[in-house]
């Protein structure tokens, strides 16, 4: 399940500043720039030559013989095409050379300067890029406010950090009473680490413009870095001076979400919703914290209505829906969900898909959507067995089932997945011993995972009669997830065998409130049905049965006690 976020800026990358400015395109040139030089055939085929080859992908030709023209007429129309073409042949350094005959033939083509600029930049020849951001500030000062707001986007990972603080030390000397220089220096010194003096300026330029969102929500994220309590705490003192400001709020739960303290964050979140019911950022980030708790009615309520209202780019949120989907066994929806995933979460989704169709009873497209998965590494291998595997899980037909993954573990002996999935399949198929031995091999191979020493101690509690050491590793696997629900459920279920009904009580409920499952719903439903609440056994069994009427472990529960 997601970690409920929305935010993915590092310390040291403003999350949210003034929208990216469009570059500068000169659209004509002063008469006296443009060259005199004539037509001639000669001239005219090298024209021809340089589009043909272009439009026969012959890119590098192009490229060279578009520089070849410029250098011939010294034309800034000319320059500007050459340089256009070098670009997008990938020849960086014939594009540099390009753009600076441009800046020849036009000396105030401003177009021509930011694009050699780019160019420095990505070239990390920076110093060399300063008289161009001159130029640049120099030919439209209205623009030095926003260009010091973008000026950090400049600057790539490779980027030199401390060449970067020193041009950007050096531009903005010359703006002191420009509160978004104080933003760049800002920023400039961050990606220095040097976040005590970042945090300096910012607070230079909250006093010059008291109240700026940008700067808050940059200073929030310094201050997280260093104590995630701190920039709580700012964040809460920022909000108090503006009450109706969605997007500091909004902040504010990203850091409790961030230090873990998910109730805080989701009343902040939901302040921002009954202010602003259509809130993007506070349905996405109350769904996303739903889910993470097990409230699948809220996830699934707030983050289809994101969907409804923004549905571009919720990838994501589509994957995450169609899991909530599958958990509430309702197959056609997920199967709905995940077919409209695309992006990077378009291979997540497929990988689903196998199990979605079997369970539909479309076993054909199952084995189809396995075939079309890529198997070009040893781990998407893996899973294709582990899938082929699944099938045959869900066909009931677990001898099969048993076999696949047993041929896949002679291919990789170590595959401590293959060992985990025969074990499940091995105890349907009612070979216990074989269910053992494999979740021993799979604890040895992954000492410290708590799903598998949760997965041994259930078999000992449930298959032998070896409840002590059941007991040893449930206990272990409790204190590595104190909060999971699947061994919570097992816990209580070992609770019920000792005897100790009210503590089963009350582990089981625990479980059952976080997932509410069949399985799970089974035990709790016999813990009270022993305890002599029949009453609410049998709501519990209702419940369950709404999910899943065929499981069997809920079914067998009904009969043996006769709960209905």
């Amino acid at each position: 399940m997601p970690v409920a976020s929305t935010s993915g800026a590092t310390a040291s990358e403003p999350a949210e500043v003034a929208g990216d400015a469009e570059p500068v395109r000169d659209e004509s040139f002063a008469p006296e720039t443009l060259s005199r030089l004539p037509l001639s055939n000669d001239l005219l085929l090298r024209f021809l030559v340089a589009d043909i080859a272009l439009q026969r992908g012959r890119t590098a030709l192009s490229a060279q013989t578009w520089y070849d023209l410029a250098n011939r007429t010294h034309d800034p129309r000319v320059a500007r095409r050459a340089t256009e073409v070098a670009v997008g042949a990938g020849q960086l350094g014939l594009a540099q050379e390009t753009a600076q005959q441009w800046i020849t033939a036009a000396p105030n083509s401003v177009g021509a300067r930011q694009i050699l600029l780019t160019l420095l930049i990505r070239a990390d020849r920076i110093e060399e890029a300063r008289p161009h951001i001159e130029a640049l500030l120099a030919a439209k000062p209205e623009d030095a406010a926003a260009f010091f707001m973008q000026m950090h986007l400049l600057w790539d990972k490779s980027s030199d950090r401390k060449a970067a603080w020193m041009l950007t030390d050096e531009l903005t000397q010359k703006y002191p009473q420009l509160p978004e220089a104080r933003f760049a220096r800002a920023v400039a010194l961050a990606n220095q680490e040097r976040f005590n003096d970042a945090i300096a300026e910012l607070d230079r330029a909250l006093a010059a413009r008291p109240n700026w969102e940008v700067v808050i929500q940059y200073k929030a994220q310094l201050l997280s870095n260093q104590s995630p309590a701190a920039s709580i705490e700012f964040l809460q003192k920022a909000i108090k001076d503006n009450p109706m400001s969605f997007s500091l709020r909004n902040s504010l739960a990203r850091e409790l979400v961030a230090a873990q303290r998910l109730p805080e964050a989701n009343q902040v979140y939901q302040e921002v919703l009954n202010l602003q019911a259509s809130n993007l950022d506070a349905l996405i980030g109350t769904g996303l914290i739903a889910l993470q708790q097990r409230d699948l009615d809220t996830a699934y309520r707030n983050l289809s209505a994101a969907i409804t209202q923004n549905p571009r780019n919720v990838d994501n949120l589509r994957y995450y829906l169609g899991q909530i989907a599958e958990e509430r066994y309702r197959f056609d929806e997920a199967l709905k969900w995940y077919s409209q995933v695309g992006g990077e979460f378009a291979l997540p989704a497929k990988k689903r898909l196998p199990r979605v169709f079997a369970r539909l009873g479309r076993m054909e497209e199952a084995h189809k959507a396995i075939t079309a998965l890529p198997a070009d590494t040893e781990q998407a291998r893996i899973e294709h067995i582990q899938m082929e595997a699944q099938l045959w899980r869900e066909a009931r037909d677990y001898k099969k089932g048993v076999d696949i993954l047993s041929k896949g573990i002679t291919t990789y002996p170590l595959s401590a997945d293959l060992i985990y999935d025969r074990a499940l399949m091995a105890d349907m198929q009612g070979n216990y011993v074989l269910a053992e031995s494999d979740l021993r091999k799979y604890v040895q191979l992954l000492p410290a995972n708590a799903q598998g020493m949760n997965a041994l101690g259930y078999t000992l509690l449930t298959r032998t009669t070896k409840l002590a050491e059941a007991e040893k590793w449930l206990e272990q696997a409790i204190a590595l997830e104190p909060d999971s629900p699947v061994i919570l459920d097992s816990l209580g279920w070992l609770r019920y065998k000792q005897g100790k009904l009210p503590e089963a009580k009350e582990l089981l409920k625990r479980a059952h409130t976080k997932l509410s499952e069949p399985d799970v719903a089974a035990h709790l439903a016999e813990v009270l049905w022993q305890l002599g609440d029949k009453v609410e056994a049998k709501k519990v069994v209702d419940a369950a049965l709404l999910i899943d009427a065929k499981n069997e472990t809920l079914t067998e529960t009904i009969s043996r006690l006769g709960i209905r």
